[in-house]
Formats: C-alpha cells, sequence, structure tokens
C-alpha cells in the first residue's frame, strides 16, 4: 500500500513600496530589497528571519510592489518562500523564540580603539548611487573604491541616516549590502558588478544599534563571476549579521583594468 503525505502551503500578499532615492547602481538597492523579501516573509509567520538566500533576476523599479510570502512549513524549522514579482525571491528560515544566543568565541569581538565620529566620511556620488544619502560610511583601513589597491575588501564604520522603519534583520540585510564589491578596492574605475544571489544569516537578538563594523572582500573570482562575504558587528561587538554575494562581472578585468 501507498502513503501519500500532501503539504498544504498559504500564500499571502503583502504591500510594500520602494523610493526613488534607494537606487543602486540600476534598479533599488538590493539590500533594500532583501529585507522587504524578509519583512513579508517574518509578517507571514509572525515570526524572527535568521537566514536568507534571495536570488535576484532583475532591476526593482521605484514604486508600489506586492510581496507574496508562501508558508512552506511552520513549527521550529518554519521556512517561507517570498516572491517580489519576475525580479526576486527568497527562502527565509526563521525562529519563533529564538531565546538567547551563544557564539564562538564566547563574547563580543573587541571593536576597533577609534571613535568613527573622528574618522572622516567616505563620500559617494549620489548622482552615481543614490541611496548612499542614506549611508554614513567612515572607513578603518585605507582601502577606498577605485585606488587601484593591492586587496580588494573593505573595513568600515557604517550607519543608516534614513529615517525608515526597521527591524535589526532589515537594516543588517541593508547594511551587508551597502558597500562597493571588493574588487573596486583593486580597480581605478567602475565596471558594472550587480549581484545575482545574495545569502545572510542573522544571530536572533542582537540589540540594535547607532553605529556597525563591516567588514567586506573578495574571497574569489574569474573573468566574469566573483564572490563576495561581509560581516556586521554592532558598536559593542555584537555580531548582527553575515552574508555571501555571487555577483557578476559585466566588465571583464577582476582586479585591476587590463592594460
Amino acid at each position: 500500500m501507498t502513503t501519500t503525505t500532501t503539504t498544504t502551503t498559504t500564500t499571502t500578499a503583502f504591500p510594500t513600496s520602494f523610493d526613488e532615492s534607494w537606487r543602486g547602481f540600476g534598479g533599488i538597492h538590493g539590500g533594500l530589497v532583501v529585507a522587504a523579501l524578509l519583512r513579508g516573509a517574518a509578517r507571514a509567520l509572525d515570526a524572527t528571519p535568521v537566514a536568507v538566500t534571495a536570488h535576484l533576476y532583475a532591476p526593482v523599479a521605484a514604486g508600489p510592489f506586492t510581496v507574496d510570502a508562501e508558508v512552506v512549513m511552520g513549527g521550529r524549522s518554519a521556512g517561507v518562500r517570498a516572491r517580489l514579482g519576475d525580479a526576486a525571491t527568497a527562502v527565509v528560515r526563521l525562529a519563533r523564540s529564538p531565546g538567547t544566543t551563544v557564539a564562538w568565541p564566547p563574547g563580543p569581538v573587541s571593536p576597533p580603539d577609534v571613535d568613527p565620529e573622528t574618522l572622516p566620511p567616505l563620500e559617494i556620488p549620489v548622482d552615481f548611487v543614490p541611496f548612499s544619502q542614506y549611508l554614513d560610511i567612515r572607513p578603518i583601513n585605507s582601502a577606498r573604491p577605485f585606488a587601484g589597491g593591492e586587496t580588494p575588501e573593505f573595513d568600515v564604520w557604517i550607519r543608516l541616516t534614513a529615517d525608515i522603519d526597521l527591524t535589526p534583520q532589515e537594516t543588517a540585510a541593508v547594511l551587508l549590502d551597502a558597500l562597493p564589491p571588493g574588487l573596486y578596492a583593486t580597480r581605478t574605475a567602475p565596471v558594472p558588478i550587480p549581484t545575482i544571489e545574495f545569502s545572510a544569516h542573522f544571530p536572533p537578538g542582537t540589540p540594535p544599534s547607532r553605529w556597525y563594523r563591516l567588514r567586506h572582500r573578495t574571497a574569489w573570482a574569474t573573468d566574469d563571476l566573483c564572490v563576495d562575504e561581509a560581516e556586521l558587528h554592532t558598536e559593542t561587538g555584537e555580531l548582527a549579521g553575515q552574508a555571501r554575494q555571487l555577483r557578476r562581472i559585466l566588465g571583464g578585468a577582476t582586479t585591476k583594468e587590463q592594460s
């Protein structure tokens, strides 16, 4: 005798909207798109996102949208599939009772012994990347975009200055995608390097922070693909999120320009 198990899924639509001022290199900033997918998933289950894998297929325009959240599984292994039209999809895992997070090594990491307010801000042209007007970025090391450095990585203090209602997980998603591709630290001119897959994990219970330390680097690259990884800590050293991004390199040359 064959027994068939049927899984019932529930899909709920949640309205959202993106302002033109949140555009990145093409469409709306990818971190904000991921934040909208997280919010739809969290509302569908009234739970806390702890992991997301998002696929970004096309630039998202400004304006109203609907996030469709399909509850795949409830209980302790809660999972939701979220979709923003044909532009982006995500699988989100959530926790209903996060409890206390234990990290290894134990305790918060030691933040840099420098007040971010004393560091000069990184100036990003707003007409080039409009959403940069909502970021305050203070580089900790010498790396700068298009400075032709040797190592594809950035280390900064960062905060959002926008008056926008975000949960700690949504804030982490935006900030983890806030810096330019790590390869930009090794180049002297921009090429499009859009994100096509974004995966992140958020330790539940991390308190919100005014400033965050963000370390972002390219782990590997070919002529047309690269992977960036980022780690976000609060100003007191608690882990707020970790991310990896698969990106397409549309202009060739993985590091400095080909001669």
